[in-house]
């Protein structure tokens, strides 16, 4: 896997003005913080509770855009959509794709903080 399948490099710097150390920190954050943003979204998903995905969601969608990801981007968009439509048909599936889509985000992140030492 490269980092470049994952997140766009160059809209990336561009947003932390080639600050590697502030990249590397807010990578340190993002990888702590993420996990629990999808409990929520796990627990929302399993007590079908609309207003919680739509939020736990659209947190993630805001955490992920900040690395210029496209596929975890779309994934949480579409749960935000599900839990704003009060919709679960499809959450079971879209949660998995998720699940899957912030494994790349991780390893990508994680590749990319050896360059932030």
């Amino acid at each position: 896997m490269k980092v470049e399948d994952i997140l766009n490099r160059d809209e990336l710097f561009a947003r932390v003005d080639d600050d590697l150390e502030l990249l590397g920190e807010l990578i340190e954050i993002f990888l702590e913080d993420y996990p629990d943003l999808l409990a929520e979204i796990e627990a929302a998903v399993i007590a079908k509770d609309a207003a919680k995905l739509r939020h736990a969601a659209h947190t993630l969608k805001g955490s992920v855009g900040n690395f210029c990801t496209t596929g975890a981007f779309e994934a949480s968009n579409k749960m935000e959509i599900s839990g704003a439509n009060e919709d679960f048909s499809t959450v079971q599936g879209d949660y998995q794709t998720l699940l899957k889509e912030m494994e790349n985000v991780k390893n990508a992140l994680q590749l990319l903080s050896q360059e932030c030492v």
